[in-house]
């Protein structure tokens, strides 16, 4: 790594500690990827370049209801695949319990009539079967079914994704509104020229060759 890079890299975290020491921590939960934040917030500060510490608040605002909007997007998604797999899950509690009753049953018979059956002999077989039941995939009604059932929260997961778009919308009307706290991103003339004058690559020709490649 470069000095240039390690500079870089030092002003980018020292500006996401501050933020968060300044706008409020930021809002990842334990099961979540705070790098997967960090990204999203640094990501967003390249693009629109706040020239002061009101734009990066603002950028900052902005991560935290994409961030929210993508957890409630997802959530949605683990609600259906949770409820398929809580009615799996009873299934397999069902199917379980009946074949431990018809192995008690049996081996009633079998102390009858003198045999000695051992406990893991009669139910051989049942936590395989259990296993595979709860590790089968999903079919598609099975999936429609689980959102029928759910469908209440599902709606109310609905309203909380639309009330973070509202306030996202509103954050990037901000955003639009202080647009002199922000730089504006440079055009790609512009960015070929910076590379042309700093002599790291050459500058592409602009027109085709005598091959017709550009």
């Amino acid at each position: 790594m470069t000095d240039v890079q390690q500079h870089a890299k030092n002003s980018t975290a020292a500006t996401l500690a501050r933020l968060e020491r300044l706008s409020g921590r930021f809002p990842v939960l334990s099961s979540e990827n705070r790098q997967h934040y960090e990204e999203l917030l640094i990501s967003l500060l390249e693009h629109y370049r706040p020239r002061n510490f009101l734009g990066e608040r603002l950028i900052k605002y902005l991560a935290d209801e994409e961030w929210e909007t993508s957890r409630y997007k997802r959530h949605k998604i683990l609600l259906i695949e949770r409820r398929f797999r809580a009615r799996l899950a009873f299934q397999a509690y069902r199917e379980k319990a009946a074949k431990e009753d018809k192995a008690a049953l049996a081996n009633k018979f079998a102390e009858h009539r003198g045999q000695f059956v051992l406990p893991e002999e009669a139910l051989e077989g049942v936590v395989a079967e259990v296993d595979a039941m709860l590790l089968r995939p999903a079919e598609e009604l099975e999936h429609a079914r689980a959102l029928e059932v759910a469908s209440v929260y599902f709606a109310y997961l609905d309203r909380l994704l639309n009330a973070a778009i509202v306030r996202r919308n509103a954050i990037l009307a901000e955003i639009d509104r202080y647009d002199y706290s922000f730089d504006s991103a440079p055009t790609l003339t512009a960015l070929v020229e910076e590379v042309h004058e700093s002599g790291e690559l050459p500058l592409p020709p602009l027109v085709p060759n005598q091959e017709g490649n550009a």
